[in-house]
């Protein structure tokens, strides 16, 4: 117990008469210690504790339950636009999870129009038992919706003649993922998102133009990577390729497509890496690496993400993994790398083709390989610049009736050639040994572009290498 004070300054008194001014201050001392002993605090003998502190959780910078949306062309729609093969990922991600089985509560709130938007319930191609997200038409009010195998959530809000906008809000049900969002979410918020979401089994990156979803495992992996480097890296390559689709510029017929690109793991053994409509998807054994870290993000998602990009006007069946890489190169070339071409040799497997007897060549013959076959192609750019390329996709966006036959495909693009480069390409292509199913066939597309009355290059386009 703490000595009385009142007490001392008593003793005090009776003593100073006798006692030395040294001892009365060392009395003072002795007291004064005797009180911190016994009240660590500083305070008086019945002062309170402090109260403990409350405990600030940090909350996670997951998506936000409620969604305002506003109706967009469909994918099919975009696609037409810009004469493509392929329609782009033409629906927004969530950043939920719909946990198998479960029910998932919806409220959807129309602002404009009386279009519906649709909850897709899975991600295309990310596991080889749900190829394809199951589809649910949502209403005005309150929708409740089971799903037996669950999956990442996105709503697809599209038509042909967009005039709608909605208010969606995620009420229960539903999981939230580790997603990462460009330019808002932050690497330490990832990290603490993928420390803290442990019961899903995707995660997943948005950007301006790209989706990335992986595994929450091969997250977790490389959690430490860059995320927003990735999403940037992958947003530039869509950008490269738009613009040598010619994809810039005024008229509306040549903006960029409305719609992100999907690119995901997936689960199915069977493809490596591939592309078709709304996505394109990288095996989880040895594939998805390539859209895991930007330094890993090189030459094949370049090539899937050319296979959004491919025109039909001029991708007869022989080109099908030819012109896909004009947008690689494109890329390659943009990022300041050394053509492909020029790395693994191929020109020259292209100069001893060239050098072969006119009569003995033939552009589509399956022992033409298809580098070769992309040399073709590659000498147009480096005889006339990009702009070739970006007068040649803004033609096709721009026929009214495209071409559909082979053979039709080929006179298309022979003819289009020379009028954009503006010389006789006649020369040239013969070179190549381009020629149609017939030789009636054949003369006529050489007829007609000699009908252009076009003067000849002044130098010998077969010739030129990167």
């Amino acid at each position: 117990m703490c000595t009385d004070f009142g007490q001392i300054f008593k003793r005090l008194k009776l003593m100073f008469r006798y006692t030395p001014t040294l001892i009365i201050f060392l009395i003072l001392l002795s007291a004064f210690s005797s009180c911190k002993k016994n009240n660590p605090t500083g305070g008086t003998q019945n002062q309170e504790p402090p109260s403990t502190p409350p405990v600030v959780v940090k909350k996670l910078a997951t998506a936000n339950s409620v969604l305002v949306l506003k109706e967009l062309y469909t994918g099919t729609k975009e696609a037409k636009r810009l004469a493509q093969n392929n329609p782009a990922s033409d629906f927004s991600p969530t950043g939920f999870y719909f946990p198998p089985g479960g029910t998932v509560t919806i409220n959807l709130t129309a602002i404009k129009g009386n279009h519906k938007p649709v909850l897709l319930v899975g991600t295309y191609s990310r596991y080889n038992n749900k190829w394809n997200p199951t589809s649910y038409t949502l209403n005005a009010g309150t929708n409740n919706i089971t799903d037996p195998l669950g999956g990442i959530m996105y709503i697809r809000f599209g038509n042909d003649f967009p005039d709608s906008e909605v208010s969606l809000k995620f009420v229960s049900g539903f999981k939230p993922i580790p997603f990462f969002q460009s330019g808002k979410t932050t690497q330490k918020e990832w990290v603490q998102m993928l420390d803290n979401l442990k019961d899903v089994p995707d995660a997943q990156l948005v950007g301006r133009k790209t989706i990335i979803t992986f595994s929450l495992a091969n997250a977790v992996k490389y959690k430490n990577d860059d995320r927003q480097a990735l999403i940037d890296k992958a947003d530039r390559v869509i950008n490269i390729e738009d613009s040598i689709s010619g994809l810039f510029g005024p008229d509306p017929i040549d903006q960029p497509n409305q719609h992100r690109y999907l690119l995901t793991e997936s689960d199915n053994p069977d493809y490596y890496m591939a592309a078709t409509y709304y996505r394109t998807w990288y095996r989880t054994t040895d594939a998805v690496p390539a859209i895991l870290t930007a330094g890993n993000l090189t030459w094949g998602p370049w090539h899937e993400l050319g296979h959004m990009h491919q025109q039909g006007a001029w991708t007869w069946s022989e080109l099908g993994e030819v012109t896909v890489n004009v947008y690689s190169l494109a890329v390659q070339k943009a990022l300041g790398l050394p053509s492909r071409l020029k790395d693994d040799n191929t020109w020259q497997q292209a100069m001893s083709y060239l050098s072969q007897p006119e009569s003995a060549k033939n552009f589509n013959a399956s022992s033409v390989s298809v580098w070769v076959r992309l040399c073709m192609f590659q000498q147009l750019k480096l005889a006339f610049g990009d702009s070739f390329y970006h007068q040649l996709h803004r033609t096709a966006r721009r026929e009214v009736s495209l071409p559909t036959t082979n053979d039709a495909k080929m006179k298309w693009f022979m003819i289009q050639a020379s009028k954009i480069s503006g010389k006789d390409l006649s020369s040239f292509f013969k070179k190549w040994g381009l020629a149609l199913s017939n030789p009636t066939l054949t003369n006529d597309a050489y007829s007609e572009i000699a009908n252009l009355n076009l003067p000849l290059p002044a130098t010998d386009i077969s010739s030129l290498v990167d």
